[in-house]
């Protein structure tokens, strides 16, 4: 099983971490921060969780709605997509913003083993979770091992 964590390109997120790391003092008012470059990536924690026949993956997406998420695996590739509105009653403003609105796509490479036809997801609880199950072909078996006739 090969697992490949990828990281999008974020150079407006980097540039800002570099920056951000310099005395500001007039980047700072009333302790809240003005002019951010660009939101910073998000990306869902995930669990990977492997057994002898099946892997088990759990995302992180509390405050999502089942209808807000999709689950698509092509060529051994497993993506979790999904989009979050604010919700801001009207006439309010932010005055800080810690949850994580926007859209997201997380994709996490799994081996050749997978059986494409056999993946269930269920969402409870703000938990994504998404069960690949393994080919029987390919299942770890034990192996009998005989005495030598000696």
């Amino acid at each position: 099983m090969h697992l490949v964590r990828t990281r999008p390109f974020r150079l407006a997120h980097d540039v800002e971490a570099l920056f951000g790391a310099l005395p500001r003092p007039s980047g700072y008012r009333f302790g809240f921060r003005e002019g951010r470059i660009a939101p910073p990536a998000w990306l869902p924690g995930v669990d990977i969780i492997e057994s002898d026949d099946s892997l088990t993956l759990r995302y992180g997406l509390a405050g999502f709605r089942s209808e807000d998420l999709e689950v698509t695996l092509d060529d051994n590739v497993l993506t979790v997509r999904g989009a979050r509105s604010p919700v801001i009653p009207e006439g309010a403003a932010y005055r800080l913003q810690e949850l994580v609105e926007g859209n997201f796509s997380r994709s996490i490479r799994v081996g050749q083993d997978i059986d494409s036809d056999e993946v269930e997801a269920t969402f409870s609880g703000g938990i994504l979770e998404v069960v690949l199950r393994k080919r029987p072909d390919v299942a770890p078996r034990a192996i009998p091992i005989e005495p030598a006739g000696d």
